[in-house]
Parts: structure tokens; sequence; C-alpha cells
């Protein structure tokens, strides 16, 4: 019956106080510190479990909060009703060693590729509350779980106030990291039929071997039904077969790579057996049109992501206020997960690498449109135009 009814995942939590410890410049302290983190999709898990944070600094009455929902479309809405608290407790000073905020019976839970927003607060007067540097790196923290990236710093010691401690300007300042501590659990998914592509090479290649022996009539394996085999391998840990967390970065990485040239393959394909079946010549020159169109609206807005980068800082001014890295309350936190899924190595030393994912994916909906387009520039021109003026 056990075999029958497998298991999706783990009734355990991995705890081994998996700490996510940030650098520490103490480049800066305030009131509060407000950033995303993301669960990476690298490894077989279900979901990691965030049970409590760390600061340092004058702290005082301190608020935990995240937000209620998973940030989409890279953004983090700065509105107090779309948070949660999770946190409140009047601490001590602590200037040197980290102060543990414990929020375990009211977690954080990530599931792989979610984003949350995570926001700690001091209302104690002054700014010496809580340390916090400026951006140095693309990510403030990664590892094979989670992700934690720059955010935006509080000067105001009002939970989501508009009004910094001197009584003008913006309370919220851009480009700045975490200075601290995250400890979490993660919960492991278990082998199952769906689940085996989320596994390392080795442990799918060990459950090729086992099914294939199961088929040989002189294996002891071959008097199992399939559902034991099965079992047993759901009972098998993903690093049981000394997979790696490294390793499986890579072979993702790979296959990304080997998708997206798959997809331009098939462009290619697609347009050439078009334009071969009726000679029109005109239907590809539209389709270059349409393509130089969209290239063009690419590379505009990713010069715009390149200026951004250069200076460290967004250009778009809020009409309420915005100064340099001062921003209003009411603009949105925007992040970047691009290649969240690797290494830190990469994001620095790969950075052109980074910036073809991202004009892949950007193109991913430009080459939807332009197959439309030039589908119906192609039954014009061999239909003599009956499909003119056709809504695609």
């Amino acid at each position: 019956m056990a075999a029958l009814n497998r298991a999706t995942k783990a009734n355990y939590v991995v705890h081994d106080r998996i700490q996510a410890e940030t650098t520490d410049r103490e480049d800066h302290t305030f009131c509060g510190i407000m950033f995303p983190v993301k669960c990476k999709s690298i490894l077989p898990i279900d979901h990691v479990i965030i049970n409590s944070v760390a600061v340092r600094g004058a702290l005082g009455p301190l608020t935990v909060w995240v937000t209620k929902n998973e940030s989409l479309n890279g953004e983090i809405p700065m509105t107090k009703k779309s948070w949660r608290k999770i946190y409140e407790k009047t601490h001590r000073p602590s200037r040197v060693g980290y102060k543990e905020l414990d929020f375990s019976e009211n977690p954080i839970i990530l599931r792989p590729g979610q984003v949350k927003g995570i926001y700690i607060h001091s209302t104690r007067r002054g700014d010496e509350a809580i340390v916090y540097d400026n951006k140095v790196k693309q990510k403030t923290h990664d590892d094979s779980f989670i992700t934690i990236l720059p955010g935006r710093a509080h000067v105001s010691e009002k939970v989501f106030g508009a009004i910094p401690i001197w009584g003008w300007g913006s309370a919220w300042r851009d480009n700045r990291e975490f200075v601290g501590q995250i400890n979490y659990g993660a919960v492991y998914k278990l082998w199952n039929p769906a689940e085996s592509l989320s596994f390392g090479e080795n442990f799918r290649s060990a459950a090729r071997c086992l099914l294939m022996c199961q088929r040989r009539s002189e294996s002891p394996f071959a008097k199992l039904p399939d559902e034991c085999i099965y079992y047993i391998l759901n009972m098998c840990r993903w690093d049981w077969v000394n997979d790696t967390s490294d390793e499986m970065r890579r072979s993702q990485k790979q296959a990304r790579r080997l998708a997206r040239q798959r997809m331009e393959e098939e462009a290619d394909h697609l347009l050439n057996d078009a334009a071969a079946e009726g000679g029109v010549a005109g239907a590809s020159d539209g389709v270059a049109d349409v393509e130089d169109e969209d290239e063009d609206e690419f590379m505009e807005e990713d010069s715009n992501v390149s200026d951004e980068d250069s200076d460290g800082s967004e250009s778009a001014a809020s009409e309420e206020y915005a100064w340099g890295d001062h921003v209003s309350a009411r603009d949105a936190l925007v992040f970047n997960v691009e290649d969240s899924e690797e290494s830190e190595d990469d994001v620095e030393f790969d950075r052109e690498e980074w910036r073809h994912q991202s004009r892949f994916q950007h193109r991913g909906s430009l080459l939807g449109r332009s197959f439309l387009r030039a589908r119906a520039h192609i039954f014009d021109v061999l239909n003599g135009g009956a499909h003119q003026g056709e809504n695609v």
C-alpha cells in the first residue's frame, strides 16, 4: 500500500541552521531596510522556510514585514496593505554582534522561483537603529537555495513612512544592501516519475539503471512491480548518488542554452519554409522589417538598462520626489532576478552571457509576435491579399 501512495515531499526539514550571512562594511545606519529574497530552483526542493533574521545596530522597537503575495514582474509594492507583519519586539542595542529576530511561529515560506520582499524597521528616534551597506554586487548573498538581492533603505521613523527624519525630501534610498543573517531550512521533493527531471544526472542515471535491471528476467529486481521500484527511488535523497548543486546548475544552464538554440533554429526553419513555398520575397522583407523594428525597440530598452547599471541608480524620477538614489514611497522597489540561478562568479565574470540571456527572454515575446505577423504577411502574398486587414 505504501508503494502505491508515495509521498511527494519530505516530512522533515533540513534544518542544519542554514545561515545566509551577508558582507558587513557598516556603510550606514538608519531606520529600516527592505530587500527581495528569491528561492532558487536548482535543487529538487519543495520550499524553504525562513525562521529568523538577524541584524545589528541601536535596534529598539523592531518589526519585520513580508509581502503578502509573490512579487511579480520584478517589482515589490511599497503600500502597507501589500505587506503583513510577522514580528514585533523591542531589543536592546547590539552594535557589534547580530541580534536574532525569531519569527518561527509565523515563518516565511518560499517555493522554487518565488520572490518575496522582507522589510525590517525600527521606530527608535535617530539614525542608528539598523546597519546596512551600499550596493556593491548584483546579489547581496547567493547560495544553492536562496538569493538575496539589493533593496531599499528607509530613513523614516514611521513604518512605511514617506517623511524622513529631517522632515524634507524622500524617505527611501535605492541600491542598498541588507546586513545580517537569514536562518532557514529546506524541504526537499521526493522522487516521483513526474519529478524526475528536477533531479540530477547521476540520480536519473541510477533510476534508469534500476528500471533496466527490473526489465531483465535474470535480475532479482524482475520480481518487483514498477510501484516498488518507484518507492525505492522515492526514499532516496537527491544527493545520495553524488549529484552536487554546482553540477546541476551547470546542467540547467546548458539546457537553457540548447532551448534557446532550438527556438532560434525553429524560427529560421519556419521563415525559410514559408518563403520557399511561394517564393515570397516580399514576405521575407516584411518579416525583416518587423524584426528590425522589434530589434530597435529592444536595443533602446537595453541601452536604458546599461545606463542604469553604469550609474547604479534608477533613471526614472517620481513626480512626488526624486534626487539621486532617493525615491518616492509611491515608487515600487524594482529588482532584477536575471540569471538568479547562476553563481556570483557567473554574474561577475560572464556579463555578456547575462546580457544575452536577458536579450533572449525579451525577444521570446517579440519572436512570437513576429511569427504571427510574418504568417499573415505570407498568407496575404499567397492568397492575393485575402487576409489583408485581419487582426492577428
